[in-house]
């Protein structure tokens, strides 16, 4: 962001196998475009285009998507997370933002490597790493606990 008047500009990149993660994205896109002054792109990082890699290193923030398979994230993000090396090379996504989503088959179905492997992806390039913030289900928020 260069000035206060400048959009925030937030990029989703992601790899969707079956529809289930492009589902996930375009909720990820829709809550993000309803905060005011913000620009939001929906990339899809197997076919990503010499454009798009602009976007992306135009933007503020980037979340990463992918489905997790056999612990996970797809082949075609690896895929994509290795192409970003150039960028690497340059810091060009040095100080953004980063978050991350996943979705598997199965209850437990290992999405922790996925969301592990976006964040490992994150620090590589010197990115920031935004967790939701919230405790696990059926733990009770701390003012329930206080006296």
């Amino acid at each position: 962001m260069t000035a206060l008047t400048d959009p925030v500009r937030i990029s989703i990149a992601c790899h969707g196998g079956r529809g289930h993660t492009a589902r996930l994205a375009e909720a990820v896109r829709a809550g993000a475009s309803r905060v005011p002054h913000t620009e939001v792109a929906s990339i899809q990082v197997d076919r990503i285009t010499g454009q798009e890699w602009h976007r992306l290193d135009d933007a503020d923030a980037i979340i990463f998507g992918a489905p997790t398979y056999m612990g996970t994230a797809s082949s075609a993000f690896h895929a994509f997370a290795e192409a970003s090396a150039r960028r690497w090379l340059t810091r060009r996504w040095q100080d953004k933002l980063a978050a991350g989503f996943t979705n598997s088959g199965s209850m437990a179905g290992d999405k922790a490597g996925t969301l592990g492997f976006f964040a490992t992806l994150a620090a590589q390039h010197g990115m920031l790493w935004a967790s939701l913030g919230l405790p696990p289900g059926g733990i009770p928020p701390p003012e329930a606990n206080s006296t």
